[in-house]
């Protein structure tokens, strides 16, 4: 049970003066690379570096062996005011070490020509190629390990089972001997990894001069000793050893998007006690949480997605008061990571409402917010236990994953607004010629808006299943040539059974995300009223309008950019909304799994997807010119909803969303001043438990300045530290290419009227 408190005060607007300090320091540049983590140069040389040499070593000792070179190696740091201690990403090895990381970057660039040969892809790579789907190729990282088994039986704990495992085995020999091995040696790396950090906090201390500087470094070298082997005590141990398990499993895997999982559920215990035993004061374990969301900025771009709030496994409110400390240290800090959400369900305090809205109208982009009541049970359809769905948090952007259940996150991108293009073609590129999708009606045989629909199902189809077998052999062999033990110790089924943490889990989760639902939609409703209704249009002289990007077709431009919109409360159009959710949901459910443990669901969303994937993608019907960025996640197309808020609201949630319990993305932008005062976090809470009562399934609220934003154009130099959120993720806006800033910008700005909170 938490504590969930029935009034909870707010902390104070400003921050310790600590963190302040920190803040100022560490200010962004400007210059951030997006989607890249500090350390991941250093880890790929240092890799290389070992396993270059030792290629002939079991493959999972070899790696883990390879991993405590990499630890050793690394530069190791402490900074003024720090009280949490450790980053990676303090050399730069292309400048530092020039020939050595050439080779590096080749070894590993090889490597994945390799596994994409062995994978036999090719039959993809046609779809890849003309913008229909988009896998990655590679691990995708994405993962929450056990954290709570982390922190309750420390890294020597761990390793003690893990070397129990291998000693269980018929011969040391075995494939789960030696994996159980490469777990132990990857505890021990990390350990030692700590330990590096407790002598150079006593260097440090030895030389201080300012006496409180000096204890605070005797007792950062106190806390590494001790996490180094043993659980932790309280919470400032418990922040201190989450933040080197989280440190080593981004060295051990190099991917992006490893998650921080339900932080205020399994770090509840170690605050709540520090509280009872008089340890801190509820400002110091603020403060303490603070130093942890500077950390996790400090690492580079890496999508380190939190969940707070929510339920426990059986059913109750999960919220407690870290929930609400997390809500007012993200107010603190206020900048890009961690990448913070909220679970919530019709239980909701409307003390907590208020919180959240306090904390979205700052305007960083968070919390993103989740409704359990839509995604649960959609969940639960999908044949996951109720007491295990009702535990999900979280991964990278805004997937639904396990945490420690599953097996590496793995998801892949499908455009169906080129479906739609394809189905208008039979199958074929309409400027290439190439056949792309399976061969559909020509459009002078499409005689109804049903046939045509059935076409763009058909090639729905063929590229979800695409994607998707495409991703899963990827995948396999990529697992199969990299294994992760440190990410596997820190995950049950694999610890115990001395597997990796892609073979043990029961759960393979993978999400196959539909990109560009509003442009879709809208092209839809276009072709139906036009075509097929009003008959003042053929659907070949649309085509043809298509092909060459409307230039001498002005009139069906002009008829297709008034067609009907979605996010205006318009059935004419939110009708079809409803329809391509429910289909794409289906035909993702209807695609082959790889193995019994696997499960996939449908997505909407597009992560950046929808303005590469529109690049690929010629003129559409809603009167979208070719090449420009396709519409954002679930959101209506760009600057197309005008009616205001209840109308984007009504039409966002007409969807049942439990078709796609994968996730999606869903983009509000409202106007700061909008959120002004105590009467905005009024009407903002008012706003958000309206939409989330009518069924919505996720929204990410921006409060932004127009203003601000074209300054930032125009002067990016004063506003390096302006974070805006994307998608499922948040950046710092000047540091984005230009597609993405001008995308953002052409997003509609909503006004909260009284009408829509329901004011008199």
């Amino acid at each position: 049970m938490t504590d969930h408190p029935t009034q909870t005060k707010r902390l104070p607007d400003v921050p310790p003066v600590r963190v302040a300090r920190i803040l100022a320091e560490r200010a962004p540049t400007g210059t951030e690379k997006t989607w890249y983590p500090n350390g991941r140069d250093e880890r790929d040389l240092y890799l290389w570096e070992y396993c270059h040499a030792h290629e002939g070593e079991p493959l999972p000792l070899r790696h883990a062996a390879g991993f405590r070179h990499v630890l050793n190696r690394i530069r190791i740091a402490i900074h003024p005011d720090e009280l949490l201690v450790g980053e990676v990403g303090l050399e730069d090895p292309a400048r530092c070490h020039p020939h050595e990381y050439r080779k590096a970057c080749l070894y590993w660039r090889s490597r994945d020509a390799e596994q994409a040969r062995s994978a036999d892809g090719r039959f993809a790579y046609t779809a890849l190629q003309h913008g229909l789907i988009q896998a990655g190729a590679g691990r995708s990282g994405h993962t929450i390990p056990a954290f709570d088994m982390v922190l309750r039986e420390g890294l020597g704990g761990l390793r003690e089972r893990a070397l129990s495992v291998a000693g269980m085995q018929q011969s040391p020999e075995t494939t789960s001997a030696v994996y159980a091995r490469a777990m132990a040696e990857a505890l021990s790396a990390l350990s030692n990894y700590v330990l590096r950090h407790a002598a150079l906090a006593r260097e440090l201390a030895a030389e201080e001069a300012n006496p409180a500087r000096q204890r605070e470094l005797a007792g950062i070298a106190d806390v590494c000793d001790w996490v180094a082997e043993n659980p932790p005590r309280g919470l400032h141990e418990a922040l201190q050893l989450l933040w080197f398990s989280h440190l080593g499993i981004k060295l051990d895997d190099g991917g992006i998007g490893h998650s921080m999982g339900r932080f205020d559920q399994y770090m509840h215990p170690f605050y709540a006690h520090d509280l009872a035993e008089g340890v801190l004061t509820r400002e110091q374990a603020a403060e303490l949480v603070a130093l942890f969301w500077l950390k996790l900025n400090a690492e580079g771009d890496d999508i380190a997605h939190m969940s707070l709030g929510g339920q426990d496994a059986g059913g109750r409110d999960a919220v407690n008061d870290l929930t609400y400390v997390c809500l007012g240290v993200e107010r603190w800090v206020s900048r890009k990571q961690p990448n913070l959400s909220t679970r919530i369900h019709e239980r909701t305090s409307d003390q907590y409402w208020r919180e959240i809205a306090a904390t979205i109208r700052v305007g960083s982009g968070h919390p993103a917010v989740f409704n359990d009541d839509i995604i649960i049970p959609g969940l639960v359809e999908h044949g996951i236990p109720l007491e295990i769905a009702r535990c999900y948090a979280q991964v990278g952007c805004v997937e639904s994953y396990l945490p420690g259940l599953a097996a590496p996150w793995i998801d892949c991108y499908v455009n169906i607004a080129k479906c739609l293009d394809l189905a208008m073609n039979a199958g074929r590129d309409r400027h290439t010629g190439i056949q792309v999708g399976p061969e559909t009606p020509l459009p002078e045989r499409i005689g109804s808006f049903a046939e045509l629909y059935a076409a763009v199902e058909t090639q729905l189809q063929h590229a979800a299943s695409t994607a998707l077998c495409f991703r899963h052999m990827y995948d396999a062999h990529v697992s199969a040539h990299a294994p992760v033990p440190l990410i596997s110790a820190f995950t049950p089924a694999a610890l115990e059974r001395g597997m990796d943490a892609v073979d043990a889990p029961p759960y393979v989760l993978t999400g196959i995300y539909g990109v560009g639902l509003g442009t879709t939609v809208d092209s839809l409703a276009a072709i139906r009223a036009l075509v097929f209704r009003q008959e003042g249009i053929e659907l070949t002289d649309l085509c043809r309008a298509l092909a060459v990007d409307f230039r001498g077709y002005e009139t069906i431009h002009a008829a297709c950019r008034h067609a009907p919109k979605y996010g205006n409360d318009d059935d004419r159009v939110d009708d079809l909304a409803c329809t391509v959710i429910s289909s794409f949901g289906r035909l993702v459910d209807a695609c082959p799994t790889p193995s019994e443990r696997a499960i996939h669901y449908g997505m909407i969303g597009s992560v950046v997807s929808h303005a590469k994937l529109g690049q690929a993608t010629g003129a559409t019907a809603d009167g979208r010119g070719a090449g420009r960025s396709l519409s954002d996640g679930g959101s209506p197309s760009q600057g197309a909803n005008t009616s205001g808020a209840t109308a984007t609201l009504r039409s966002l949630t007409k969807p049942d969303y439990r078709a796609v319990p994968g996730g999606a993305a869903i983009n509000l932008r409202l106007s700061f001043t909008d959120a002004a005062g105590e009467a905005g976090i009024n009407r903002l809470a008012a706003l958000l438990k309206t939409y989330f009562a009518m069924g919505g399934e996720q929204l990410q609220v921006s409060v932004t300045n127009h203003a601000v934003l074209r300054e930032a154009l125009t002067n990016p130099a004063a506003h390096r530290d302006l974070v805006v959120r994307v998608a499922g993720f948040t950046a710092y806006f000047v540091s984005l290419p230009e597609i993405l800033q001008n995308e953002i910008m052409a997003r509609s700005l909503i006004p909260i009227s009284s009408r829509d909170i329901g004011e008199q």
